[in-house]
C-alpha cells in the first residue's frame, strides 16, 4: 500500500467564503472516497492564495501506478466536486507535497 501526497493551488477571482470551502472539501472528499483509500482533504489560506492539501492510499506497492491513479483521482474529483463553486477557479495546479 503506497501513500500519495498531493498539494493543489486553485487560482481564483476573490476569496472564498468558509462555507465555500467547506463545500468544495466535502465534494472532493465524497468522490474520492468512491477510488481511493483514506482520503484526506485540507486546506490553507495564504498569501499565493488557496492551498488545498490531499492525502490518500492506494493498493499497490509501485509508485508509478499509484501516482497515476492519484492524478486521474484528483482530476475527476475537482471536474466534478461542486461544480458552481469549482468552477469559479481560474486554474487548478497540482505539486508534490
Amino acid at each position: 500500500m503506497l501513500t500519495i501526497d498531493a498539494t493543489a493551488w486553485l487560482d481564483l477571482p476573490r476569496e472564498f467564503t468558509d462555507d465555500e470551502l467547506s463545500d468544495l472539501v466535502a465534494a472532493v472528499i465524497d468522490e474520492l472516497d468512491a477510488r481511493v483509500l483514506d482520503p484526506s482533504v485540507g486546506t490553507t489560506r495564504t498569501a499565493e492564495g488557496t492551498q488545498v492539501r490531499v492525502s490518500m492510499s492506494f493498493d499497490t506497492e509501485n509508485p508509478w501506478i499509484a501516482q497515476e491513479q492519484a492524478l486521474t483521482a484528483l482530476r475527476d474529483a475537482f471536474d466534478s466536486a461542486v461544480p458552481q463553486i469549482a468552477g469559479k477557479a481560474r486554474d487548478l495546479a497540482f505539486s508534490a507535497a
